[in-house]
Order: structure tokens, then sequence, then C-alpha cells
């Protein structure tokens, strides 16, 4: 079966005061437009990871066909947060799609184009744009080696890259980086 994993643990330091995932935009949340991405994504659930500001990333993140798992080690970094979902998964779960709460710019149909790409033997799928590495990531599932402190998904592993959308490697540290992308793109349904 295939799960989406949504790293939202992130402490938001670049963005300032506020936890970026909440802030409003556009008369949505930040995780409310990664959130939809990840849930029009071909799987049967999807996993959100918090850390920083867990209840109010909780509260938020709540729905059907969705797990909520607290990252108590997510100060080490996105291998921690990845690893705590990671954690929750069952055995019959062997694809995962890593995506980051912080990119609402990649399109919706992203993670299905990766499945079709993704061929026998390869551990996983990565989107790339010019060069650089961007997400959502897919993984299969057991990994070669586990994420570990700031390792992000896909560490260890050899992806098989594939062109993707100049979304896939955009994500959002600022106020002024959030407006542009909101303005850009409406939430994937």
């Amino acid at each position: 079966m295939r799960v989406a994993i949504l790293l939202a643990a992130g402490r938001s330091r670049r963005f300032g005061r506020a936890n970026k995932l909440l802030v409003q935009s556009g008369g949505l949340r930040l995780i409310d437009r990664t959130l939809a991405i990840a849930r029009a994504a071909p799987v049967a659930r999807v996993v959100v990871v918090t850390g920083h500001d867990a209840p109010a990333v909780t509260r938020a993140a709540r729905g059907v066909r969705t797990t909520i798992v607290h990252a108590r080690d997510h100060e080490a970094g996105m291998g921690a947060s990845l690893a705590a979902g990671l954690a929750v998964l069952r055995p019959r779960e062997r694809e995962v799609i890593v995506l980051l709460a912080d990119m609402p710019g990649v399109p919706g149909g992203l993670a299905a184009r990766l499945w079709r790409a993704l061929r026998p033997g390869d551990a996983g799928v990565r989107p790339v744009w010019r060069g650089l590495p961007g997400h959502p990531v897919l993984l299969r599932l057991p990994l070669v080696q586990m994420p570990t402190g700031d390792a992000g998904p896909g560490r260890g592993a050899r992806l098989r890259p594939v062109p993707g959308p100049r979304g896939c490697v955009q994500d959002v540290d600022t106020r002024g980086m959030l407006a542009r992308a909101v303005t850009k793109r409406r939430p994937a349904r």
C-alpha cells in the first residue's frame, strides 16, 4: 500500500515569530495547502509528523485518512522527523511519498507522476528541476539506510531522478515567499 508522509515539524525560524504552517494567506493556512496536496496523492492515508508547536499543528492537520505522529527529537532535523513517520507505518505499507509542509507549489499530480515513473529495482524516484533535487520524494521500503539527524528523504539511497516542475524546489521561508506562492497557485482539491 501507498502512504504519504507530510513533514510538519520545523520551527519556522526564518519566518519570524509565527509558525508559518499556521499563517493564513489567501484564506487558507500553509498546512491546509500542503495537506490538500498530500491527500490528493494516490495513497491510502497521510501521516503528518509534528514537532514544534505540535498541539496547534495537530489540530490543523486532523482529518479523514490522516494519522498524526509527534517526532520527539524533531530538533535533530528532517531525518529524525522522517524516521518518526516511518516508524508508524504498517507492514503492508511499502511505498511512501514524502512531502514537506512548507512547499505549497508542488503540483497535485506530481505524486502520481512519480509513481508512474517508478521501475522495478528502483529504491525511489525524485523530481529534479534544473539540476536541483526536489520534493516530494518517492521511497520504496525498506530503506537502504534509515534517516538520521538532518538527512532528508532518500539520503543514502540511489533515487532515480525525473524532470520536475519549478514548484518541486520552492519552499516557503518568509511571509513574502508565502504571498508569492499563494498568488501563483491554488491548492489541489
